[in-house]
């Protein structure tokens, strides 16, 4: 199954009940068809989280609006909003909640883990337990679901920046093993790899994301820059 697919920036018309005019929304269509939208301030920052959308409410209420080019820096988690629509049992509901609940203080807990490992690796005599730190942090299990994808990529750029490239290739490699499907954790994990000379392997990558998605140009460019690093 495809990952929620961003749609662009939309405005949503005023509708009767609604107190004030949220005029800016970040838009998605969802695998199974629905929509999710989420408001968004006069500088395109998310205002809360995602909300679903059924088909019909979103072509009648919501309309693109292509001058404008902002996108997400952080995919909203969605794991919950099939959970929110009308008729969806209330045991279901409580299950799903809970299980964002849980995500959420895992990811809160390795985020602040994180943080503090990559404060300790400027100071020499806690960078060699900063990095085992984040070994740990890169290869933790318990309590790991789909929607952290987005944490460990979140941590291979970080890594990636520090100069730490093994380190983030096992983050990349994580998002591509929570979410095989995702195209972006394939392009991202095929760009690390790349960048260590392992040519062969983010090829492969290429491949599969390419396959995932056969529209996407920037990896045509991937490819390109590879062979051209290759020689």
């Amino acid at each position: 199954m495809r990952n929620p697919k961003f749609l662009g920036v939309y405005s949503r018309r005023n509708v009767k009940g609604r107190k004030g005019r949220i005029p800016s929304w970040f838009a998605w269509i969802l695998p199974d068809g629905s929509y999710a939208v989420q408001p968004l301030d006069q500088a395109y920052t998310p205002l809360g989280p995602a909300e679903a959308v059924s088909p019909e409410e979103f072509e009648s209420l919501f309309k693109l609006e292509p001058a404008i080019l902002a996108v997400p820096v952080i995919t909203p988690d969605f794991s919950w909003l099939g959970m929110s629509r009308p008729g969806a049992p209330q045991k279901a509901k409580s299950a799903a909640q809970e299980r964002v609940i849980k995500a959420r203080q895992v990811e809160a807990s390795l985020r602040d883990s994180f943080d503090k490992a990559l404060r300790g690796l400027s100071r020499p005599r806690d960078r060699k337990a900063a990095l085992a730190s984040i070994e740990r942090i890169a290869g933790t299990r318990q309590g790991i679901v789909k929607e952290h994808k987005h944490m460990f990529r979140d941590f291979g750029v970080a890594l990636r920046k520090k100069a730490l490239l093994e380190l983030a290739l096992a983050c990349a490699g994580r998002a591509v093993e929570l979410s095989p499907d995702d195209d972006h954790a394939r392009f991202n994990l095929a760009r690390l790899l790349g960048m260590a000379g392992r040519f062969d392997d983010a090829n492969e990558q290429l491949d599969i994301a390419q396959k995932l998605d056969p529209t996407e140009k920037v990896y045509t460019r991937l490819r390109k820059h590879l062979d051209r690093e290759r020689k």
